[in-house]
């Protein structure tokens, strides 16, 4: 086994896959294939991960443009923009359901805001790999056996950083719907779990990372 720097970018508009150059080598990889590991992203960098060597014309085809890459968190902003007055506007109307069964409410809600973030994370998951299947069939094309860790100190505390962070603000936001009551806090807790249960695919952000070869397959 030896190790290679390579680089890594992101696949444009799908945030499962990553591409990887190797000199003048192209990759693609899941790095959502193991649902458990959205629990768990951390053991990206210690578990074995699939590539599926591509073509230059496909990895230009698939990797995300330099304009796209400027601003990625408008998305964040947006749902957080959306769910300010959507939540505002429920609250109005639960409220008089909390006020009659507030305990029984407020569970059977906790639960759906649950459910809502981990039905569309799961959702995200299959979606994304119909997306690539209609514009390449993965095995049928040559792979190996690889692992892959940032090389740059900054990479894993940025990851750490980013899986406490949206962490902390699930249990923050759920802690103050339990407490107050409150249906836009409700309506937070959903979106920040979510944004939880999708820090597994930016684990190795983008850039030069290093990969240690371990099978390879014809």
């Amino acid at each position: 086994m030896r190790i290679i720097v390579s680089t890594l970018e992101h696949v444009f508009k799908n945030i499962r896959y990553k591409l990887l150059q190797v000199d003048d080598e192209y990759y693609i990889y899941d790095a959502d294939r193991l649902l458990w590991s959205i629990a768990f992203p951390f053991m990206h960098w210690f578990n074995p991960h699939t590539v599926y060597q591509i073509d230059k014309n496909t990895y230009e085809e698939l990797k995300t443009p330099k304009e796209e890459k400027r601003s990625k968190t408008w998305l964040i902003v947006l749902i957080l923009g959306v769910s300010v007055p959507l939540g505002r506007m429920l609250a109005s109307f639960t409220d008089q359901y909390v006020d009659a069964m507030p305990y029984v409410f407020m569970t059977i809600m906790f639960a759906i805001f649950i459910a809502i973030s981990v039905g569309l994370r799961i959702l995200l998951h299959h979606s994304r790999r119909r997306k690539i299947n209609n514009i390449i069939e993965l095995e049928s094309l040559s792979k190996k056996v690889i692992r892959i860790r940032p090389i740059k100190i900054g990479s894993y505390i940025q990851a750490l950083f980013v899986y406490f962070f949206f962490l902390g603000l699930s249990l923050f936001a759920g802690f103050l719907y339990v407490e107050l009551k409150d249906f836009l806090a409700g309506v937070c807790f959903a979106v920040f779990m979510l944004m939880f249960l999708l820090t597994n695919t930016s684990i190795i952000p983008e850039g030069s990372v290093k990969i240690t070869t371990i099978k390879k397959y014809d």
